[in-house]
């Protein structure tokens, strides 16, 4: 079964349900699909070919994506904030073969197709339903192909972990050419739940759009969570709260419990490659820093090499079994999953090797941080030193911060410098911008 058959199940099932709801705009299961249908009608000529997908309506992206499917087009959504030279790399040295947008980029030399603008390319085709891209902090991004049963059969036990059924109402931010996104909204999709978000990075209108649609679960990376909490607002309605890809603090737990009364928050471990690999809830979030669970049924874990080693049958076309993302961890007696970090994030300090993650999790459990981040800078003598740099309200010296860590952490582990910035620089893709970081501190140095 498709994911488009999901959304005619549901449109014959439950026509006037609302399937997405998004800035205010409803649009129900039954005029989804029919439009879903129009899109696919609209498609087939690129039937068996890579589509690039480039448009800045989450909307249409997600009825682009399921018509692509409906109509035997291959999918990749890419995201909007590529600039015109980032699009044509991937044209030109990733396997996409062609191109529509709602934007035209006049070096590309685009076509009008309706209300879009197209470019035809070369002739790209492969064995699988949809592409994601990566989302990595440099570099072009990557295609992965997926076919559609590396998601949609593993629904039935990320819904279960995640709580998810028909009644449920998902609030998200931001564009569905992030996957995970993507992937959760297709989760709700499988199990006839609505959909509500904005791909505007407000959070006030993300407090007041969550209390108005009375959902049921948010999904949010931390650093968009900590945003959340800083604003005023209760929504009761909340049962969970999903995120990942991101170290939470015991500042936004406990703001999470304020504003959201009624939920439970769920971290999760994954990757682009993997999927979900694993998750840990609550309060044991806390009492394990750096750890991100056990692994969801049907995942097993190993370690090799201090690297984590997934054996899943849901992970993209041509990854081997078990694949590595080269993610550092260890796993405990108890069968914790602890993640480390990328084998680059080790850092070589008087001859003992640095977790950036371990460092980072103890850095924010400082009192009155909401955001934290720790980066190497490399000495003479082929050491690193690092520097921690803190957002929130710390009250605490320097003196006493270090005292705090000295507690926790190893001499070598314990940052050469603390700076306290207003807040943590991101990318468009809402990682840490380490470059500018690198600045920052070079113009404190200087100063």
């Amino acid at each position: 079964m498709h994911l488009y058959e999901d959304l005619k199940r549901w449109a014959e099932k439950s026509p006037r349900k609302i399937f997405l709801l998004w800035r205010g705009e409803a649009l129900s299961y039954s005029e989804a699909y029919s439009r879903v249908c129009a899109i696919a009608a609209s498609l087939s000529p690129w039937q068996g070919e890579v589509l690039g997908l480039r448009l800045s309506d989450p909307p249409s992206q997600v009825l682009y994506f399921l018509g692509a499917m409906m109509a035997g087009v291959v999918p990749v959504l890419l995201h909007e904030y590529l600039k015109e030279e980032d699009i044509a790399a991937l044209l030109r040295e990733r396997p996409i073969g062609g191109l529509l947008s709602d934007t035209c980029f006049d070096g590309l030399k685009m076509q009008p197709a309706g209300e879009l603008w197209q470019m035809t390319g070369k002739e790209t085709g492969a064995d699988a339903d949809f592409g994601v891209l990566t989302s990595g902090t440099s570099g072009l991004a990557k295609v992965l192909f997926r076919k559609e049963a590396s998601w949609r059969d593993f629904f039935p036990v990320q819904n279960d972990i995640f709580h998810i059924d028909r009644h449920a109402v998902l609030y998200l931010s931001g564009s569905m050419a992030f996957t995970g996104n993507l992937n959760m909204l297709m989760a709700f999709l499988y199990a006839g739940g609505t959909i509500a978000g904005t791909e505007a990075v407000q959070p006030k209108t993300w407090m007041k759009d969550i209390g108005e649609t009375q959902a049921t679960h948010v999904y949010m990376i931390p650093s968009k969570l900590s945003a959340l909490c800083r604003v005023r607002g209760k929504a009761p309605s909340v049962t969970h709260i999903l995120t990942g890809s991101q170290l939470m603090t015991k500042r936004i737990l406990d703001a999470l419990t304020r504003h959201f009364p009624m939920s439970r928050t769920i971290l999760y471990y994954g990757a682009s490659e993997l999927s979900y690999v694993s998750y840990i809830e609550g309060k044991d979030i806390l009492t394990h820093p750096s750890a991100v669970g056990r692994p969801f049924p049907g995942i097993s874990i190993s370690i090799r090499d201090e690297e984590i080693y997934v054996d899943t049958p849901f992970a993209v076309e041509g990854a081997g079994r078990p694949l590595t993302c080269h993610d550092m961890g260890r796993v405990d007696e108890e069968g914790m999953l602890y993640f480390l970090g990328r084998r680059e994030d080790q850092y070589h300090i008087k001859g003992n090797h640095v977790s950036r993650q371990k460092v980072l999790s103890h850095l924010l459990m400082l009192p009155g941080v909401e955001e934290a981040e720790v980066i190497g800078e490399k000495q003479a003598n082929g050491d690193d030193r690092l520097i921690a740099f803190l957002s929130g309200q710390v009250p605490a010296s320097d003196a006493r911060l270090m005292s705090f860590l000295a507690g926790k952490l190893h001499a070598w582990e314990i940052p050469h410098r603390i700076l306290r910035v207003a807040s943590i620089p991101k990318t468009s893709t809402g990682k840490t911008d380490r470059k500018r970081l690198l600045a920052m501190a070079e113009a404190v140095f200087e100063g």
